[in-house]
């Protein structure tokens, strides 16, 4: 791919991935289920240790989508009607379209768990900043800084704070690169290449959804200490505040 292409590929998937996304509600109604269930199962646990559990509950939901989605983009060679996204890209996306999408929605209900505004536009900006640099991360990119750490915390909220949706195109860009690499394990036997792209799917949510779990828990330590310093900005608004 050239220049040109890459910048058309990175926007392309970026408003695919926005087109498909988990709407607000669906993304509050899936956590209140999980919220219940662990209220039901750990009556006694505190919030931090309640927004732990139902984390992890979510990203194990979406890491077994995400590996079902592996499995059935593999069969598309020789099932015919698999692959819509694939249809909206062009080419061998439809694993990375799909599989970012379950990243980014995952993200999204983390972010609800942690007290953001889903109905904001900063939430849905910062799933997708999130997810797409916790893939690149995942897979080796040239990333300098985790995501998880302060620095990234801080890193994260400077491009909110930007062009948020110019950096997403840009991570977007990368992923596919990174990922079209990765299809060349479709022309293995058959099988063997629905099993490969199930694991690899499923490792990437678990890491993905463990990076933005991580991310939200140091922002909120961020936050607190910022809040309990007293430390305000000439407007009188503490940095690092999130609506919730």
């Amino acid at each position: 791919m050239d220049t040109n292409e890459d910048a058309d590929y990175g926007s392309r998937m970026l408003q695919v991935i926005q087109a498909v996304a988990i709407s607000p509600k669906d993304a509050k109604a899936l956590v209140r289920k999980y919220t219940s269930a662990s209220e039901e199962s750990h009556p006694g646990a505190t919030a931090a240790e309640r927004r732990k559990i139902v984390g992890d509950k979510i990203i194990d939901h979406y890491a077994w989508l995400a590996a079902a989605s592996g499995g059935a983009t593999a069969l598309a060679g020789v099932v015919p009607g698999i692959g819509t996204l694939a249809a909206m890209l062009g080419g061998g996306l439809a694993d990375v379209t799909m599989s970012m999408k379950f990243q980014v929605d995952m993200t999204m209900c983390l972010a609800e768990v942690y007290g953001w505004d889903l109905d904001g536009e900063e939430a849905n900006h910062l799933s997708l900043l999130i997810a797409a640099s916790g893939a690149i991360e995942k897979f080796g990119g040239d990333a300098v800084t985790r995501v998880a750490s302060k620095a990234g915390v801080s890193m994260l909220r400077q491009y909110l704070a930007g062009s948020a949706l110019v950096v997403a195109r840009e991570l977007f860009k990368r992923i596919g690169i990174t990922f079209t690499r990765a299809a060349l394990q479709k022309a293995i036997p058959f099988g063997v290449g629905v099993a490969v792209s199930s694991a690899v799917n499923y490792g990437l949510t678990q890491f993905v959804g463990a990076t933005a779990q991580s991310w939200f828990v140091i922002d909120q330590e961020s936050t607190h200490d910022t809040v309990t310093s007293g430390e305000a900005g000439d407007d009188g608004i503490i940095e690092g505040q999130i609506v919730g």
